[in-house]
């Protein structure tokens, strides 16, 4: 059994959902969704959720890209479908647009010590995402990375303090 089989990028959605909805029913597969990773697929994304059930989606979400944060993810949440995240840092231009500055003193408050863990906290305060795939094949960072999970995570206070730090770098 696969445990999750998932169309890549809505690719030929209409010919390929039909087949892992075939798997699903003969337990071939155990879970089955849809990804995208660019905003400009998003509204493809709802039309999508809108017709369809799809156990999980997987969609970009991060501190400073959050398209998704007002209709995706909760469309997706409403209909009962796990939110799985992927470009949590932007494929990297996350670092580099913050290369250079120091972290704000007021992350420690809820557990961030480094800029990954301050978009990985944003991104799993949310209630409505299921699990965050992170960019990285860099043990060190991965260690790094576990740690976001760990202690607390930002209240909507918090949350809002950062979406307004993130849009003045």
């Amino acid at each position: 059994m696969i445990d999750l089989a998932q169309i890549f990028s809505l690719t030929d959605v209409d010919t390929h959902w039909p087949t892992l909805r075939e798997w699903k029913d003969s337990k071939m597969a155990r879970y089955i969704g849809v990804t995208v990773s660019e905003p400009r697929r998003h509204t493809d994304l709802e039309a999508f959720l809108k017709r369809e059930r799809p156990d999980t989606i997987q969609v970009n979400y991060s501190i400073t890209e959050r398209e998704s944060e007002d209709r995706v993810i909760p469309l997706a949440a409403d209909r009962g479908v796990a939110v799985i995240i992927n470009r949590p840092f932007m494929n990297g231009a996350y670092f580099k647009r913050l290369e250079g500055r120091p972290l704000p003193p007021w992350a420690t408050e809820f557990g961030a010590t480094t800029w990954a863990q301050f978009s990985l906290k944003y991104i799993l305060s949310n209630p409505r995402v299921t699990v965050v795939l992170t960019e990285t094949s860099n043990p060190k960072h991965m260690a790094e990375n576990a740690q976001a999970a760990l202690g607390p995570l930002p209240d909507e206070n918090a949350r809002k303090r950062m979406r307004e730090f993130i849009a003045t770098v």
